[in-house]
């Protein structure tokens, strides 16, 4: 049988895990969306970087391109050389029969800017917006994926991929990544071109160990960073488990002082309806006080049943609800009372109880003065030796002013 300490730790060790499951969940999530938002990143920079180094093969080649590598060249063109960017008219700028020749004036916008064209104007100006595009190799071969025109920047290892150059003869393009024989990874694009006589297959590609290096760079920082906000997150976790079983904790305490309460309360007019009970049995007690005796239980059995009723109060009490029938009344009417129940019980324990006279008036609840002065009385009757004596008047000031007798 667990205790109320081991059954609250449980508790709050379940509250806890709860908590920290649920910001693992959720660091879990931000973590993958990050990584994969990175390799999204990484990718879409990469098969940009493609597409335009291919519209550059494709210019120096002088063949058509396609529109997808004119339009990816033609934007990244803008976007890192603004200054050399054809300039771009607006509908009401145009003469007309102007918009017509618009997408030949691009065409030759972009083989204006194709390496080795003399006429390139950033080739002349020695700022030629190549630098993102120095890592992309491209190599051209023949249907049977022979190399006519090697590169010198392909990663060591690279050899022609057939499957993609099979694709591209069906398709026109390939898209996918590749690893070398020494395992490295490589995006790669594939086109096949359309010559007079030939057939020719164009692919470039880039190596993507940089990439996966910053990648698990940024995993490493993730999982040490997770690492930091778990044992941040186990300590608030626990913080708020204890806040949270708090009420559960201060209900199980108020219900054991009310149980202590009650049996208290309720074991002195028990005590008294035994000992009137056993006295009226008595062969020797005269007819007149059995009466009497059986008065008194009837009446301390009535005021058993308001206690019973009262129990309830007890745990508003706790509550600070307890509702109080607040009335000035003399004290001695309650003492004499007292004194007439619980004296025949003295009398059989061989103890005095005396009552003192006083003109002393209490402003309370008196059905609750009684109710003490009963459990005083009480505790007096059971741990006072034999042949003592005890005042209820003295032992009602000493309880009315904050102390027990």
């Amino acid at each position: 049988m667990l205790s109320e300490r081991q059954l609250l730790n449980r508790l709050r060790l379940w509250l806890t895990g709860v908590y920290i499951a649920a910001a693992l969940s959720f660091i879990v999530i931000l973590a993958g969306l990050s990584v994969a938002l990175l390799r999204f990143y990484f990718q879409s920079s990469i098969d940009s970087s493609l597409r335009n180094r291919m519209a550059l093969e494709y210019a120096m080649l002088g063949v058509p391109i396609p529109a997808e590598l004119e339009r990816s060249y033609l934007e990244w063109m803008r976007l890192r050389a603004p200054v050399f960017a054809p300039p771009v008219k607006g509908e009401h700028d145009r003469e007309p029969g102007e918009a017509q020749d618009e997408e030949h004036d691009d065409e030759e916008a972009l083989h204006s800017y194709a390496p080795g064209n003399s006429n390139n104007p950033l080739a002349a100006q020695g700022n030629m917006p190549v630098e993102d595009l120095v890592s992309v190799f491209v190599i051209r071969l023949d249907p049977t994926g022979r190399v006519l025109v090697p590169s010198a920047v392909a990663p060591a290892g690279f050899s022609p991929n057939l499957d993609a150059i099979a694709t591209a003869r069906r398709y026109g393009v390939d898209w996918r990544t590749v690893w070398t024989v020494t395992g490295e990874p490589v995006r790669l694009l594939t086109y096949a071109v359309q010559q007079p006589h030939v057939t020719l297959y164009l692919q470039a590609g880039r190596s993507l160990l940089e990439q996966d290096a910053i990648a698990r760079q940024f995993v490493i920082g993730l999982l040490l960073g997770g690492g930091m906000l778990v044992l941040v997150a186990a300590w608030v976790s626990w913080s708020i488990a204890g806040r949270a079983i708090r009420p559960v904790r201060e209900t199980w305490a108020r219900q054991r002082e009310f149980i202590a309460n009650a049996s208290h309360e309720l074991r002195a007019p028990l005590s008294l309806i035994q000992l009137s009970a056993e006295l009226a049995t008595r062969p020797d007690t005269p007819p007149d006080e059995r009466r009497e005796l059986a008065g008194d239980v009837l009446r301390e059995t009535r005021h058993m049943i308001r206690l019973v009723n009262d129990l309830l109060l007890l745990s508003r009490a706790d509550a600070g609800r307890l509702p109080l029938r607040i009335e000035g009344f003399p004290l001695q009417h309650v003492l004499d009372d007292l004194a007439r129940i619980w004296g025949r019980a003295c009398a059989e324990h061989a103890l005095t109880l005396e009552v003192e006279p006083t003109a002393a008036s209490v402003r309370a609840d008196a059905d609750y003065v009684r109710h003490v002065l009963m459990s005083v009385l009480d505790n007096a009757l059971r741990y006072t030796p034999p042949g003592g004596s005890h005042s209820p008047a003295s032992c009602a000031a000493w309880s009315l002013g904050g102390h027990h007798c």
